[in-house]
């Protein structure tokens, strides 16, 4: 058999194949299941073996979070708040907790609350707040999902909080590698009380930023190893699992509709097939393969 007449017998509808291409019969269907199956092992074993090569893209910065938190503050004319290294202090400490107890959660499962990491580390506060991220690649990526999010934007754009503390921390989580961000925001009762008083007034540049009297960069004594999550390989896993699945995706989106032409144009009667419902399905699917994110926030 010619490359062609091959071609023809596996892709399209002939009377070679019963006016059914061989590649959307349901035994090959299975092989194909089996094969995306294998190319995930494949992935996790290689990125195992080759880390630089094939592993996860991270590239946030505290100062970059700490900038995009003040910037979305200013845009409703708040004032920045001031990086506190006794709440990042204990921003790490909840991170290093989640690791160790396997947990994703505000309170761990020994009741261990984010307000109990706060007070370790000699931070009175009258207000506080938590917001925390997981799996995302970029420091806009993880403030962007926040604001998207009522509860988190809440307390992003709090008035009462003057502080916050940052952590970004790698490890493993349930099993699998993981960057965790943690924000925590405070004030003290020092720091309540001054917001009775009138303010100096905002300025807000071009991008929405707010620049007020306090610097709103990392503080030399407060600058540690988990101010900090950048890995470079590569390849980025997301990015190739998700481009395979829409490649994988529309091939099958455009046999159907090549399936579905040829039958329409020839007249065909075929007792089995629902192309449109079929296409509508895997159209389905290539939308969440394009839209889904490797992020979550709590």
């Amino acid at each position: 058999m010619r490359i062609t007449d091959y071609c023809r017998h596996f892709l399209t509808p002939h009377h070679s194949n019963n006016f059914k291409p061989k590649a959307l019969h349901a035994k090959y269907l299975f092989v194909y299941a089996l094969l995306f199956v294998a190319f995930y092992f494949f992935i996790d074993s290689f990125h195992h073996a080759f880390p630089n090569i094939l592993g996860y893209a991270t590239d946030i910065y505290v100062q970059s979070l700490l900038d995009d938190t003040n910037i979305e503050r200013g845009k409703i004319g708040l004032a920045t708040v001031v990086l506190n290294e006794k709440l990042s202090v204990a921003a790490y400490k909840k991170a290093q907790d989640m690791f160790a107890n396997n947990y994703w959660a505000h309170v761990s499962p020994k009741g261990v609350t984010p307000w109990d990491f706060i007070v370790a580390q000699g931070y009175q506060y009258t207000v506080a707040g938590e917001n925390l991220a997981k799996n995302f690649t970029t420091s806009k990526n993880v403030v962007d999902a926040w604001m998207a999010s009522p509860t988190h934007k809440a307390n992003i754009v709090k008035s009462a909080y003057r502080e916050v503390g940052f952590a970004v921390v790698n490890g493993i989580l349930n099993g699998e590698e993981t960057t965790l961000v943690v924000q925590m925001f405070g004030a003290s009762s020092s720091q309540m009380a001054d917001l009775v008083k009138k303010q100096p007034p905002i300025i807000v540049d071009s991008s929405g930023a707010s620049i007020k009297g306090e610097a709103t960069s990392l503080p030399n004594d407060a600058l540690r190893v988990f101010y900090s999550a950048t890995n470079k390989p590569l390849v980025n896993i997301p990015t190739l699992t998700r481009s395979f699945s829409l490649v994988v995706v529309s091939g099958f989106i455009l046999l159907l509709i090549i399936d579905a032409w040829i039958i329409s144009r020839k007249k065909i009667v075929r007792i089995s097939g629902h192309n449109v419902a079929h296409i509508l399905f895997f159209v389905m699917l290539a939308v969440v393969f394009a839209k889904i994110l490797p992020g979550g926030i709590l």
